[in-house]
């Protein structure tokens, strides 16, 4: 057997471990840029938190404005029952004056 087929086969494990470690390496800082592309998925990451948390604000206020008008059109109905078919709310006394 020659040297290199000597070493080759008494440091086998520790041939392909460095191997693995330099595919590992390789691919990390090289192909995915890694110590940077962590800064710009933070960016990303606070770039659509604060979008979420804007249309968590705008949420409320639709919400706040729908509450609003489900009662300005309860007010408006109930007054139309009253006015129209003369209808009172339980517990009320109607009194009607005749001219």
């Amino acid at each position: 057997m020659s040297n290199l087929a000597k070493l080759f086969h008494r440091y086998w494990m520790m041939i392909i471990l460095l191997l693995i470690l330099a595919m590992l390496i390789r691919q990390n800082l090289f192909i995915n840029d890694f110590p940077f592309s962590l800064t710009e998925k933070q960016a990303t990451i606070d770039e659509n938190t604060q979008h979420n948390e804007l249309l968590k604000q705008q949420n409320k206020i639709k919400a706040l404005e729908l509450q609003s008008s489900r009662a300005i059109d309860g007010k408006i109905l109930e007054s139309q029952a009253r006015y129209r078919f003369g209808l009172v709310k339980k517990g009320e006394r109607y009194y009607q004056v005749n001219e």
